[in-house]
């Protein structure tokens, strides 16, 4: 009996796990991308008319203009602030562990 209930227990479990659904969406995978590739960019580039220029660059070839873009972001907030402000604080600590951890290598090869 005990291990039945042992086995309906982790059965359990793993069906839990297998049925929750992702954290976040397609849509909201495709923001946090792109936005951390700006966020890269904008602490990488020193120079603010160069780094305009890159995440210009960045939401063209992503299919975005800047309004457009603007427009994404305002969505998925108005959707679930919190869950937005999650993301970006994700996003946030994502590049700037991201630009560290390639500096560190630049100083290192010196």
């Amino acid at each position: 009996m005990r291990k039945m209930l042992i086995f309906l227990f982790g059965f359990s479990i793993v069906f839990l796990f297998a049925c929750q659904k992702e954290k976040y969406s397609s849509e909201e995978k495709k923001f946090m991308k792109l936005y951390k590739e700006i966020l890269i960019a904008r602490y990488t580039i020193e120079d603010s008319a160069k780094a305009n220029e890159k995440v210009m660059e960045i939401l063209k070839r992503n299919g975005f203009s800047f309004r457009e873009f603007l427009d994404f972001s305002w969505e998925l907030r108005s959707k679930d602030v919190k869950k937005f402000q999650e993301m970006l604080d994700s996003i946030k600590n994502e590049a700037a562990k991201e630009v560290l951890e390639t500096k560190k290598k630049e100083i290192q090869v010196r």
